[in-house]
């Protein structure tokens, strides 16, 4: 009896090891990935590869989101998918207005900011696209008798409000807000309807959820980099990353308390707050060595950007578990191995970069473009 639970323990810990290994190789893959991505997007001016494989990324996120668990039957795909589109060409409006603002002086500073004017702008757009589509989609569908027609008229309706709110860079800040408007009015007149259907509001309140939270984030990676520079964009990185890092080691050798069994079972209190300290110094770090910007508050800016940033990353890994659970999956898909899918490598990124875009502008200047 003791050999053989000798034994087995051996076998657990040779297949935690190997797992510790798997999972190590594959955020080094992943870490080389993005080193590629900020060599690349060093070689425009414009940032434009960032938006372009952060747009790629955010539409692959989708579609994983889409086809995970419970998740597929309420047919997410088409409103996440649009409202990924907009804010894609909300992040593009902003950048080629600083791309002229850069190359003409008489170019209007006004239109420079048009997908700029913050992030709960940027955020109410996303939703409001998703929850048009939907809304109208199933409106249609229930008048009609015909999903076919109704998710087109959905998509058509929407995304031509979308592409005439954003074609036009010089135009665009003043469009923005009035297709603003036209679709909180969409939302509004089909969401009754909508809701009639059995789980209808459920659906309704689960699309806006999903779009608040996943489609915003990454497209405002590129007005990050814009206002901190690479110096910044790689702070953020770091520090949404470094606390997952920490805390697997850490709870996986010392953790025993789980704080939270019902939503991540795995994660420990010893990991937590290792993840909280491994953060603070690196943000500390990072500003005593200038990756951050000197900012009002010297060291101590680093270290509040540290903490910051990790409680919010932290929260952004909770958030996808509740998801995951609630979509009755354990990864969100096994595009990573061991690591799991897209979303639970973006999961904490989710959360702290609305964190950043908050927080950093009282903690440090802009860099002068």
């Amino acid at each position: 009896m003791c050999r053989g639970g000798g034994r087995a323990a051996r076998a657990s810990a040779v297949s935690r090891g190997a797992k510790i290994l798997r999972r190590t190789l594959s955020g080094g893959a992943l870490l080389a990935a993005v080193a590629g991505l900020l060599w690349w997007n060093a070689s425009d001016p414009a940032g434009r590869p960032l938006l372009w494989i952060t747009s790629a990324i955010l539409v692959a996120a989708v579609v994983e989101v889409a086809r995970m668990g419970s998740l597929a039957l309420i047919d997410v795909r088409p409103p996440l998918l649009l409202g990924a589109v907009a804010t894609i060409l909300f992040a593009h409006a902003a950048l080629e207005g600083a791309a002229l603002r850069a190359e003409y002086a008489g170019f209007p500073a006004a239109a420079e900011q048009t997908a700029r004017p913050g992030y709960l702008v940027e955020g109410a757009f996303a939703v409001l696209v998703a929850l048009a589509v939907h809304g109208v989609t199933r409106s249609v569908a229930r008048l009609s008798g015909s999903p076919a027609l109704g998710r087109s008229a959905g998509l058509l309706l929407s995304g031509g409000l979308v592409v005439w709110a954003l074609h036009d860079v010089h135009a665009a800040r003043v469009n923005v807000l009035n297709a603003l408007i036209v679709l909180a009015l969409l939302a509004a007149s089909a969401a009754p309807l909508a809701a009639r259907e059995p789980g209808g509001g459920r659906r309704l309140l689960v699309v806006a959820l999903l779009a608040a939270w996943l489609l915003p984030p990454l497209p405002a990676l590129w007005g990050l980099w814009h206002a901190y520079g690479t110096g910044g964009l790689v702070a953020l990185l770091a520090l949404s990353k470094i606390g997952d890092t920490a805390g697997y080691y850490v709870g996986g050798a010392i953790g025993r308390s789980h704080p939270f069994p019902a939503i991540s079972p795995g994660k420990t209190t010893a990991g937590c707050v290792a993840s909280l300290v491994a953060a603070t110094a690196l943000g500390g770090i990072l500003s005593a060595t200038g990756v951050l910007p000197e900012g009002r508050f010297g060291l101590a800016g680093g270290l509040a950007a540290g903490a910051l940033l990790n409680v919010a990353a932290q929260a952004g890994d909770l958030f996808e578990s509740a998801v995951k659970r609630r979509a009755g999956v354990k990864d969100s898909s096994t595009w990573f191995g061991p690591s799991g899918g897209l979303l639970d490598q973006l999961d904490s990124l989710l959360f702290s970069i609305p964190a950043a875009l908050a927080t950093w502008p009282f903690l440090f200047p802009t860099v002068a473009r």
